[in-house]
């Protein structure tokens, strides 16, 4: 069944507008800032789209409960599997962090991606 009042989404990654400030929430080493743009919602809140950028740091990912496809746009960064395995990443990189991955990241200055996230349970 389609939705004809569905519409094509669209959105900029250069300037975040409106964008909410954090920091991670299991960090391990730095003062690393977050920005993030949610630019899309849908699947009653259970699929997410947007742009998220960090500062320099490292921390924990967790990613119980929801899948995340991530596209790099901007600056670099090491994702770091559980057991070791370093995957270096810069603008132009897709990846995907399965339901449950318990990575970290290091990021040595800043990193951009864009995201979307899908709710498992």
């Amino acid at each position: 069944m389609t939705n004809p009042q569905a519409k094509l989404v669209r959105w900029q990654t250069a300037e975040l507008i409106n964008p909410v400030a954090g920091a991670p929430r299991r960090p391990l080493s730095g003062d690393t800032r977050t920005l993030t743009m949610n630019t899309f919602e849908g699947h009653g809140g259970k699929a997410t789209a947007g742009v998220w950028q960090a500062t320099a740091g490292s921390f924990r990912s967790d990613t119980t409960g929801y899948i995340e496809f991530c596209h790099i746009v901007e600056g670099s960064c090491r994702v770091v599997d559980p057991d070791g395995t370093v995957h270096a990443l810069k603008a132009g990189d897709p990846f995907v962090m399965p339901e449950g991955y318990k990575g970290h990241w290091e990021v040595d200055e800043f990193v951009k991606k864009v995201y979307f996230v899908v709710v498992t349970h």
